[in-house]
């Protein structure tokens, strides 16, 4: 029996050999090992609270974590049957170097003992590692867009004023500002909306990075719209300036108008706005008073200023010296009036004629001539001035009124005597 199966055993292994090669070459021809590619392989990362828990916070850089391309060689019928899906790229942290870059380990989920060879057009995830670094900031609301004309925009209130932002530290230290926006083209009346925080640097760049992360992402905001109006302002002044000196009755700005804001049922009241006389005090004053007026302190309730360049206005109260000029006056220039009926009446202590002295605003009393001066006692008058209901007879010390302009006055009053008697009844 040992001898049949040793004899001629080289033939026999010969043909085990070729056997064996026929199958190769037929399974070979049948079934030949291929390539394929496959594109845009995401890359897991493991691992990688390793580098959050330690206060730090990583980005990927360069698209490392899809790799572009990973060809296979495997036999067509495992190619036949590997999709994109099937193919793990994995990047553990553990394995990370000190140029914080960590290699790519691909795989398939299908028998890998087949597959010939599997390479990616990368083979490493490139890793930005920083400190983490948390900021507040404030919150800030405005507007964009041309409001309807009659209206501007009032308060804009966000229901949050506060945001927190997390990052990568060189990305939260370039963020210096927080800003929800809201539109306003052709509104008319109250915004009420829900608006992104949106986050800038200094110079006004919009900063977006996806390692951000913030408390809130967007708020409530309401903004106020309001209608506006023209009204005047007006001044008026108290106190008397200096002895020798007079208030000229001129005010900067006075009767000028602003344009206020409001709800409409509030600035239908508003048709002025009135300063206290005694903001402007001109007690004691020689020369013009000049002040500066917070317009604001003096607005109605829920009444603002659409304009806030006209809240601070300079006011001046002009202040000149007195001028006196001597005119001489006729006595037969002097006469009485409203004498009522039954009675006589004349006046003495004049002479041909007198001088009188006026002091007023240099405006008042340069024009003053005497001719066009007369003096009268008034006996109506001045029976109201003493309480009497009807003259009786007797001689009395009266002032003559000469009728001089307002705010010019003599500087000694002219009396005279004045003597009143009963007609004798025919």
């Amino acid at each position: 029996m040992k001898s049949k199966l040793t004899r001629n055993i080289s033939l026999k292994l010969a043909s085990v050999f070729l056997a064996v090669i026929l199958w190769l070459v037929v399974n070979s021809i049948n079934n030949p090992t291929v390539p394929n590619s496959y594109y845009n392989i995401p890359v897991e990362l493991l691992n990688t609270d390793l580098i959050t828990d330690s206060g730090q916070v990583y980005e990927v850089l360069d698209g490392t974590d899809v790799i572009s391309k990973v060809t296979i060689r495997a036999p067509r019928s495992v190619i036949s049957e590997l999709k994109n899906e099937n193919i793990i790229a994995t990047a553990d942290v553990n394995d990370i170097s000190s140029l914080d870059t960590i290699a790519i380990k691909l795989t398939t989920d299908r028998s890998n003992k087949d597959i010939s060879s599997i390479v990616g057009s990368i083979d490493t995830v490139k890793l930005k590692i920083e400190n983490k670094k948390t900021k507040a900031l404030a919150l800030k609301a405005t507007t964009s867009g041309q409001i309807a004309d009659g209206y501007i925009v009032g308060e804009v209130t966000p229901d949050q004023n506060l945001v927190r932002i997390s990052g990568p530290e060189s990305v939260i230290d370039q963020i210096t500002k927080a800003v929800v926006d809201v539109g306003i083209d052709g509104m008319t009346s109250d915004i009420v909306t829900n608006a992104e925080i949106k986050l800038y640097d200094a110079d006004g760049n919009m900063i977006t990075n996806e390692n951000i992360t913030q408390n809130i992402k967007s708020v409530g905001v309401k903004v106020a719209i309001w209608q506006t109006a023209s009204v005047p302002v007006h001044y008026s002044v108290s106190g008397q300036p200096a002895q020798g000196y007079q208030d000229t009755g001129e005010i900067d700005g006075n009767g000028e108008s602003v344009t206020v804001a409001g709800k409409a049922s509030v600035l239908r009241s508003v048709t002025e706005i009135v300063i206290p006389a005694e903001v402007l005090d001109i007690t004691d004053q020689t020369e013009d008073l000049v002040k500066e007026i917070d317009l604001r302190q003096y607005l109605p309730d829920n009444v603002y200023l659409a304009n806030s360049a006209d809240a601070l206005k300079t006011v001046t109260v002009h202040i000149e010296a007195e001028m006196n000029k001597r005119l001489e006056i006729r006595g037969e220039k002097v006469r009485i009036s409203n004498l009522p009926e039954g009675y006589n009446a004349s006046i003495s202590d004049l002479g041909e004629s007198f001088i009188i002295e006026v002091v007023g605003l240099s405006r008042d009393v340069a024009t003053l001539q005497a001719a066009n001066i007369s003096g009268t006692v008034d006996i109506v008058k001045w029976m109201q001035e003493n309480g009497m209901s009807e003259p009786q007879p007797g001689y009395y010390t009266v002032e003559v009124d000469f009728g001089l302009p307002e705010g010019v006055v003599l500087s000694e009053p002219v009396t005279v005597t004045l003597h009143i008697s009963e007609q004798e009844q025919e």
